[in-house]
């Protein structure tokens, strides 16, 4: 499979994720993910493909959510690829003093999908960097040790 074409394939795959999770659709998300998926937070924690679909599914929606994913890299080996990606959420918070601020999300990861069958299923993904704005300020960052 050429590079630009796996890279559409997965672009696609992250698009189907996104929204399956808006949808709070545990079945959809799961159908993305390998049987033994592992999400691995930033503090090193890792969560499983139920836990992280019951986290997601305990969410509640947000009708000002906007979010992009982008793929910086596709490095594929065989029949597994290697994603660094980066995730962009902006939305509104009201804040403590009772004014609605902007507030945005970047989230950089490192993803491993595996093909399984004809399709490809993220098995992996693990947080690299991550910072939280409020309006332009910066509230936190943290990056992976």
């Amino acid at each position: 499979m050429a590079q630009e074409n796996l890279k559409a394939v997965l672009q696609a795959r992250y698009s189907a994720m996104k929204a399956a999770m808006s949808a709070h659709d545990g079945p959809a998300i799961g159908a993305l993910l390998a049987p033994d998926f592992k999400s691995v937070e930033i503090s090193g924690a890792s969560k499983t493909k139920t836990q992280m679909i019951a986290e997601v599914n305990g969410l509640k929606s947000d009708p000002d959510k906007i979010s992009e994913t982008t793929l910086v890299s596709v490095s594929p080996v065989a029949n597994q690829v290697t994603v660094d990606q980066r995730y962009e959420m902006k939305t509104v918070r009201t804040g403590k003093d009772g004014v609605a601020h902007p507030v945005k999300l970047a989230v950089t990861s490192t993803d491993t999908w595996i093909k399984s069958g004809s399709v490809w299923l993220l098995e992996e993904t693990v947080t690299k960097e991550m910072s939280f704005f409020m309006g332009d300020r910066l509230i936190f960052h943290k990056v992976k040790p």
